[in-house]
């Protein structure tokens, strides 16, 4: 009993070194982001690039396979129907800005928060305005993929 106790101590002590490990945070230089927040700030401008321009090849290559979405109604969408609503122009998008892009790093996994101003239409309706948006990326084969977002509309005063 007393070996097992032992050696239950040993292996989590070991899972729980290997795990600070993998969690080291990047050093930044003065003035810049680390390497990976700075790219996932660029990967989030170039998506919001790709829903203007209806870029469905670069879109398809941010979300993972098992991407979804949840809209500020509540509605969840596939990467199937995010994509699809792109395609066939239900969603049009005139202009947008990003602001206030937050990243934090987990290992393999990023949690990306922002704002952003819409301006366009959504199957005919203006969905213009602020949003808050989060999105969560894990990186794969050397690069970042979105597997959720979520979108709440900022309520105007």
């Amino acid at each position: 009993m007393k070996t097992l106790l032992v050696l239950a101590v040993a292996v989590l002590s070991m899972a729980l070194l290997s795990h600070g490990q993998t969690n080291k945070q990047e050093t930044a230089t003065p003035g810049k982001p680390p390497k990976a927040e700075a790219a996932l700030q660029k990967l989030e401008q170039e998506w919001a690039d790709a829903v203007k321009r209806r870029d469905i090849k670069k879109i398809n290559g941010i979300q993972a396979d098992e991407y979804v979405f949840t809209g500020p109604g509540g509605q969840i969408w596939t990467k199937a129907q995010a994509l699809e609503s792109v395609n066939n122009s239900d969603l049009e998008i005139d202009s947008f800005e990003l602001s206030d892009i937050n990243v934090r790093i987990y290992g393999e996994t990023a949690v990306v928060t922002l704002r952003v101003v819409w301006n366009g239409r959504f199957r005919g309706n203006d969905i213009s305005g602020p949003q808050r948006m989060t999105d969560v990326f894990v990186k794969r084969d050397g690069r970042w993929q979105c597997v959720a977002s979520q979108s709440t509309r900022i309520a105007q005063p």
